[in-house]
């Protein structure tokens, strides 16, 4: 029985193998695609040639045109578009990673998770000898450590990200005494006061959404709900979430689908997007998301003014506790299998200049890394958004930095999405997590 078990398991797994190596085939066959939609061939042969991998907004592009326009017959940028609307968090991980590992001279700049630091150090050159000590001095500090390793600068800080709750004012304003609600909200109301405010409304499915798939955002939001505890769970010598704090967190995800019903069952199937089309299309009033919302929904949904409805606060909090919002945001890396990487530097420190930005910041929503356009903030549309976001800092809470930290999140979002969906019991689910992490075991999903 034992040894049929053993076969049953290697075959699961050489199975798993076999089809992400189908996938990542396909995912090379489109980064090719992309590359050659444009047009490679008006290069000029003195053009130094540079392949910048990201999530390609139309800000970027118009960024990637005006640098290639001033550096014209000396540097080409050419985008390759990972959109979030196609990969999620983790699949863009995984494409990165393989293309790295082949060594290949098609990316020389590519943008990462703030946490993915540690994994993609091996693949990253050194900045130390291209990013000036001014240039990070200007740098806002807090995504600024996750950019060292072994004392060495692997990465820049290129946007900056921090959980918000959304709601929907219109709809509170309707309610009696709505200014105080909205006050207490918008100084971070405790879980019990939030759900006491469903029970009046007789709101269910809809009145608190958020991403809970089997990926890095369901990790945030588990995370934020463990940091919001105890700001320490995570600097003890080992990893334990077993202990009362990560309980107590998974406890309150699951009855919020549950027990309180605050949201609908198909959140277990959510990333980011779908998320916000659910809270956007099903009349929501409550969202956990990231300050892109907005102008990323805007976007895809050729929409306009919804900030007019939608306003932010800081995420819900335990009782006598004070809120905790994971950072987010991205990192730029300089591939080290990169031909040009002088070239590469001076487009990426444009990236991160001020104007660019500010621009970024007024057309997409994602916070600045540059402290001149905080200390300039009368210079950017926006600027009580931006105002709320420097306070909302405050509040923020960082992953916790190891080096096997995607290893640990594979398993701490298989395993809390495993109890999400019923198919596992809470104690046993975060036993088993545990377990994994401490045997230094890889999950195969």
């Amino acid at each position: 029985m034992a040894k049929l078990s053993l076969r049953i398991s290697r075959y699961i797994k050489e199975t798993y193998i076999a089809w992400l190596f189908i996938f990542l085939f396909f995912i090379l066959i489109y980064i090719f695609l992309t590359i050659n939609k444009f047009d490679t061939q008006q290069i000029k042969s003195n053009e130094k040639v540079i392949f910048y991998a990201d999530n390609i907004t139309p800000a970027h592009k118009t960024l990637i045109d005006k640098f290639n326009k001033t550096y014209e017959g000396q540097i080409k940028v050419v985008p390759i578009d990972l959109p979030f609307t196609k990969f999620t968090t983790n699949e863009r991980k995984e494409l990165l990673a393989r293309s790295l590992r082949s060594k290949s001279d098609k990316i020389d700049l590519f943008s990462i998770d703030i946490i993915w630091g540690y994994r993609f150090a091996k693949w990253a050159e050194n900045l130390d000898k291209y990013i000036e000590k001014d240039l990070l001095d200007k740098i806002i500090s807090p995504t600024k450590m996750t950019c060292i390793y072994k004392d060495s600068l692997i990465a820049v800080p290129f946007v900056v990200d921090v959980g918000t709750l959304y709601y929907r004012e219109d709809a509170l304003k309707k309610l009696p005494n709505s200014d105080r609600i909205i006050e207490e909200i918008n100084n971070s109301i405790t879980w019990d006061r939030l759900l006491e405010l469903q029970r009046k409304l007789k709101i269910e499915d809809r009145f608190y959404l958020f991403p809970a798939d089997d990926y890095e955002g369901l990790v945030c939001t588990y995370y934020e709900l463990i940091l919001n505890q105890n700001r320490d769970f995570f600097n003890n010598s080992e990893i334990d979430f077993t202990r009362i704090e990560a309980k107590k967190a998974l406890q309150l995800l699951y009855d919020l689908i549950y027990k309180y019903k605050s949201t609908t069952q198909k959140v277990t199937s959510f990333t980011e997007q779908p998320a916000n089309e659910y809270f956007v299309k099903n009349d929501g009033l409550f969202l956990r998301s990231w300050p892109t919302f907005i102008k990323e929904y805007e976007s895809n949904n050729n929409v306009s003014n919804l900030d007019e409805f939608f306003k932010k606060a800081p995420l819900p909090k335990f009782e006598e506790t004070k809120p905790a919002s994971v950072l987010g945001g991205w990192n730029l890396m300089i591939a080290k299998s990169s031909r040009n990487k002088k070239e590469t530097a001076i487009f990426l420190k444009y990236l991160i200049s001020e104007d660019s930005q500010r621009y970024l910041f007024e057309q997409n929503g994602s916070l600045p890394v540059h402290k001149d356009v905080y200390e300039n903030i009368h210079l950017t549309k926006n600027s009580e958004e931006l105002e709320y976001y420097q306070k909302a800092f405050e509040y923020s809470v960082h992953r916790p930095m190891l080096t096997d930290y995607t290893r640990i999140s594979d398993i701490i979002s298989f395993y809390v999405h495993e109890a999400l969906n019923n198919k596992i019991g809470i104690e046993e689910a975060l036993y088993l997590a545990t377990k994994k992490i401490k045997s230094n075991e890889v999950l195969f999903k």
